[in-house]
């Protein structure tokens, strides 16, 4: 049986104005002093941000542009940092060598505030934490069309809970056995995620096709035998696009998805 390992944020829910909202805000609290926050209307856990204006907002635009360089929750504060710094980041490199400058016990401190950050916006309006986050409705109804085509599983640097939450919201949460939703805690990195995949499923890495929408979580777990693909729709640009294509890795579409992950689909019955 094909084995579809899916992250979550950027491959099944669009997550860029939650974790933008709470990369601020952990920003702000460990980072007083930066007027990158000072005057941001979602630096204050009292503003509603589902009201905002997501799209006419020049620093989530700039931070959005960074998120596919990353890889957990510290790397929103690094985006943060490099965004403060004014710093000119084009490419995976010079990412690597900021995030590199950054103190371990500041990025520790900053995934810590990070999910305490989640956990507080969560809790003070369960709705309005959902209405920040938007499943990609072509691609959760080809999962739910092609089910029985493969066995699903989750591998997230998202939390169980969240996760959890998301998925009973908009009812994808029969599509995924508990078991095979792996979270952050599995590992540092996807490579953790998938070899408990295997185990648990007891098949090999030839049959596991992994979908993300970060090319450098790709590059690090495609010496395993996967099959890497690009999930084009995510939290990425034409700067990933063009590189997963010249590694060679496969890449989809909301409108491809279907013929990349599972081939042509089958033709509806005449009867």
């Amino acid at each position: 049986m094909k084995v579809l390992a899916l992250d979550f944020d950027g491959v099944i829910c669009d997550s860029s104005r939650e974790v933008f909202t709470v990369g601020l805000r952990t920003w702000a609290a460990l980072e007083p002093g930066s007027t990158l926050s000072a005057d941001h209307p979602l630096s204050d856990p009292a503003q509603a941000p589902q009201q905002h204006r997501f799209e006419e907002d020049s620093l989530f635009r700039a931070f959005a542009g960074l998120t596919p360089l990353g890889n957990r929750a510290e790397d929103f504060g690094v985006a943060l940092r490099i965004i403060d710094l004014g710093l000119e980041v084009t490419g995976q490199a010079e990412y690597d060598a900021v995030r590199a400058t950054c103190d371990r016990p500041w990025l520790e401190a900053f995934h810590h505030r990070f999910y305490q950050e989640r956990a507080t916006l969560r809790e003070r309006s369960l709705r309005d934490w959902l209405a920040l986050q938007r499943p990609y409705p072509p691609f959760t109804d080809l999962l739910r069309r092609r089910r029985g085509d493969a066995t699903l599983a989750i591998v997230t640097a998202k939390d169980r809970e969240s996760v959890r939450l998301l998925l009973a919201a908009h009812g994808l949460d029969n599509l995924f056995p508990p078991e095979l939703v792996l979270d952050k805690e599995t590992g540092v990195h996807k490579t953790a995620h998938l070899e408990a995949l295997r185990t648990r499923l007891g098949t090999d890495f030839s049959h596991i096709t992994f979908v993300d929408d970060k090319v450098n979580h790709l590059q690090r777990v495609s010496g395993l035998g996967v099959r890497p693909v690009l999930a084009c729709w995510g939290l990425n640009t034409p700067r990933e696009h063009d590189l997963a294509r010249r590694l060679g890795y496969a890449t989809a579409t909301l409108d491809t998805a279907e013929d990349v992950l599972f081939g042509r689909a089958p033709l509806a019955s005449s009867d």
